[in-house]
C-alpha cells in the first residue's frame, strides 16, 4: 500500500470518520460508500485511518498487553477480532510486534486509555505512537464493495449469488441491479482468484432452446466458455454456452447415482454431459444408457465417459428421449443375460500381479434385461415424456414381479421389479408450500401416464442427503472397525429395501431439490412404473425413427470392429 495512492481529502475525511468512530469504532474499517459507482474506480476505495499503534517491546508481553489494551482494540467489522497489522501498516507491520488502536486513545492523556494499558506504559513496556494505517480496494471483500455501490436496503447478497462452473462465475442479474452488471462481475473476478470470466444469462434456461441452453453475455474477464471442472469425484470438459451444466445440482447427481448398485442397468434419458451417468457407473459400477438429444452435450459426454474410464459401463447415445426410453428398453430386453468386462486398473498400470501389486482383477457384469431405473432430468418438460412409458412392457408380463402379490408367492422368485422413475419438474410452490406442490405435481404425472397416481410422501431432498450420507459414513466406518477386528470374512446384513425406494403401486415421491427463483422451485418426483400403465397396449405403433434406430442398432451388433455390447450409436 503506497502513500502516493489517491484519496479522499484527507481532512474532511479524518474529521468525518472521528465522528463515527465514537459512536461505531468500526465503521473506520468499512469501504468508503460510493452509491451508484456504475464504472469500477479501484483507486476511489483507498481510505487512510488514523490509529494509535501499540509497539511492544517484548514479544512475551503479548499476551497481557492484549488483555490490557481490550477495550480499544481496533477491531475488524466482519469477524470482530483485532484487525491484522499487516494490512493496515504494510510492511512495518510484518516486521514489528504492534496492536492498533482506535483513535479515541490520547498518547498525551492517560484517562483516554484503560489503565492497565496507562501502567505497562509508565513501566516502558510498550511504546503508544499516533499512526496512520492505509486500506485500499484489495484489503475490502466482495460485500463491502458491492453494499457500498448498489442502492442501500437493496443489497441481497448478490456477492454470493452465483455459480461457479470452472472458471466461470454464471450471475443471475435482473431488475435495477442490471445497471450495475458491469461492476458488480468485475467485483466477484476480482475478489475471486478462480473466476477469469462472468457471464449473466439474457433469457430463461431453454426458453430459447430444447437443449436447456441459454443466450449469455461475457460481463467480465475473458471470453473463453470451455470449462474443465471435477464433480462428484469425476473429470468433466464442455463448452459452457453449448450445454446444461448446474453446478448446484451435485449433490441431487450424489443422491441418484449412490441408489444404484452393481450391474444395475440405468437408463439416463436427458443425460447432458454425464453428471447422473459417470459417478453411478465409477462409483458404483451401474451400467447406464445414456442418452441426450443436444449434439455438443453427446460429444462432451463421449469424451468424458473415456476421460473417467467408463466407456465400458456408459454407452452415449444422441436421439429423441421419447423414441430412446422405448428402443432402449427393447434393446435391453433383447441382448440382456451377456457379459461386460470392466478394468478397475489405470490405462498405463502394469497388468503384471508381480510387478503391480496393486492390480485390481477385472471385473464382470451380466447384463440385466430390464432397466432398473430410468432419470429424466429435463425440468422444464420431462413429464411430457411419461406417456413413453404406456405400454412399455406390453405382452410380457411373466417376466416382472406382480405387486398384487408377495415375492414369496412362488413363480414370483427371479422375476424383475418394475423400474423406477425419477423425473424432474417445477413448480411455483416452494419446499414451505411442498404439500401444495406435490398435488399439483401429482395431477400432472397422472394426466400424462393417463393413470390415477398418489402422493406417499414428501421431502427435502437436500435433509435426506445429508441423512443418507452420514449413514453411509457410519457404516462405512463400522466396516473398517469389524475388520480391524479381524472379521472381515463375517457375513453381511441382507439387504434391505430403504424408505426412499419403496413405492406401493401408484404412489410417488415427491421430493424438493432447490429454489430456481421466488415462484419457481425444482422438484424430483420418484415413483414405481404401475403395472396398468406398463402391460397397457400402447397408443401407437414403432415410429419411422424408433424402426431406423432399431434396424441401425441390429447392423451394428453384428458388426465385428463393434462387437462388444453395447456401445455408441450417433443419430
Amino acid at each position: 500500500m503506497s502513500s502516493s495512492t489517491p484519496v479522499e481529502n484527507l481532512v474532511e475525511q479524518d474529521e468525518e470518520m472521528l465522528k463515527r468512530a465514537l459512536l461505531h469504532p468500526s465503521s473506520l474499517l468499512r469501504a468508503p460508500q460510493h452509491l451508484g459507482m456504475k464504472v469500477l474506480d479501484r483507486e476511489a476505495f483507498t481510505r487512510r485511518i488514523p490509529t494509535v499503534a501499540v509497539y511492544i517491546k517484548d514479544k512475551r508481553n503479548i499476551q497481557r498487553i492484549r488483555k490490557a489494551a481490550g477495550s480499544v482494540f481496533l477491531l475488524d467489522p466482519l469477524d470482530r477480532t483485532v484487525i491484522d497489522p499487516k494490512r493496515l501498516y504494510g510492511d512495518e507491520g510484518k516486521q514489528t510486534y504492534i496492536i492498533p488502536l482506535l483513535p479515541s486513545v490520547n498518547v498525551d492523556d492517560e484517562s483516554s486509555m484503560p489503565a492497565d494499558l496507562a501502567q505497562l506504559v509508565k513501566e516502558g513496556k510498550v511504546e503508544l505512537v499516533p499512526k496512520e494505517g492505509i486500506l485500499t480496494y484489495a484489503d475490502f471483500g466482495s460485500e463491502e464493495i458491492l453494499k457500498s455501490i448498489l442502492p442501500r436496503d437493496r443489497y441481497d447478497g448478490i456477492h454470493r449469488g452465483f455459480t461457479l462452473t470452472g472458471h466461470i462465475a454464471h450471475l443471475n442479474i435482473h431488475g435495477e441491479f442490471t445497471n450495475y452488471k458491469e461492476v458488480i462481475a468485475q467485483v466477484i473476478m476480482d475478489k475471486n482468484p478462480t473466476v477469469e470470466t462472468v457471464v449473466s444469462k439474457i433469457e430463461d434456461v431453454g426458453s430459447h432452446s430444447e437443449f436447456r441452453t441459454f443466450p449469455m453475455e461475457i460481463l467480465a474477464g475473458k471470453s473463453d466458455t470451455q470449462v474443465s471442472l471435477r464433480s462428484s469425484g469425476c473429470h468433466y470438459e464442455f463448452d459452457f454456452a453449448k450445454v446444461y451444466w448446474n453446478s448446484r445440482l451435485e449433490n441431487e447427481h450424489d443422491r441418484i447415482a449412490n441408489l444404484c448398485a452393481k450391474g444395475d442397468a440405468v437408463c439416463d434419458v436427458m443425460a447432458g454431459v454425464g453428471p447422473f451417468a459417470i459417478p453411478a457407473a465409477r462409483h458404483n459400477r451401474a451400467l447406464v444408457w445414456a442418452n441426450d438429444l443436444n449434439g455438443d452435450s453427446y460429444e462432451s459426454m463421449v469424451r468424458n465417459v473415456e476421460k473417467n474410464r467408463v466407456s465400458s459401463l456408459v454407452y452415449p447415445f444422441n436421439t429423441d428421449g421419447r423414441e430412446f426410453i422405448r428402443l432402449s428398453s427393447k434393446a435391453l430386453l433383447r441382448d440382456g443375460g451377456k457379459t461386460i468386462a470392466f478394468d478397475p486398473n489405470p490405462p498405463n498400470a502394469p497388468r503384471d500381479p508381480a510387478i503391480n501389486s496393486k492390480l485390481k482383477p477385472i471385473e464382470t457384469y451380466t447384463i440385466p434385461k430390464v432397466f432398473k431405473r430410468f432419470i429424466m432430468n429435463l425440468p422444464a418438460s420431462a413429464v411430457e415424456f411419461l406417456d413413453a412409458y404406456i405400454g412399455l412392457y406390453a405382452g410380457l408380463e411373466p417376466l416382472f414381479q406382480d405387486p398384487s402379490k408377495s415375492l414369496a408367492t412362488p413363480g414370483q422368485e427371479g422375476k424383475y421389479p418394475l423400474p423406477i422413475i425419477h423425473v424432474y419438474t417445477f413448480n411455483r410452490h416452494n419446499l414451505k408450500d411442498i404439500d401444495e406442490a406435490a398435488k399439483e405435481i401429482c395431477q400432472v404425472v397422472s394426466g400424462y401416464l393417463d393413470y390415477p397416481m398418489r402422493v406417499e410422501r414428501t421431502d427435502n431432498l437436500k435433509d435426506l442427503y445429508a441423512q443418507t450420507m452420514q449413514a453411509k459414513t457410519k457404516e462405512n466406518n463400522s466396516k473398517k472397525a469389524t475388520i480391524s477386528g479381524g472379521a472381515e470374512n463375517a457375513p453381511s446384513a441382507p439387504g434391505k429395501v430403504t424408505s426412499e425406494e419403496y413405492f406401493p403401486e401408484g404412489g410417488i415421491s415427491v421430493g424438493y431439490v432447490r429454489a430456481v427463483a421466488p415462484v419457481k422451485s425444482m422438484y424430483c418426483v420418484s415413483f414405481r412404473l404401475p403395472w396398468e400403465v406398463a402391460f397397457r397396449t400402447p397408443p401407437k405403433q414403432l415410429s419411422e425413427m424408433e424402426k431406423k434406430l432399431e434396424q441401425m442398432k441390429s447392423i451394428w451388433l453384428k458388426s465385428d470392429e463393434t462387437a462388444q455390447w453395447p456401445g455408441k450409436l450417433k443419430q
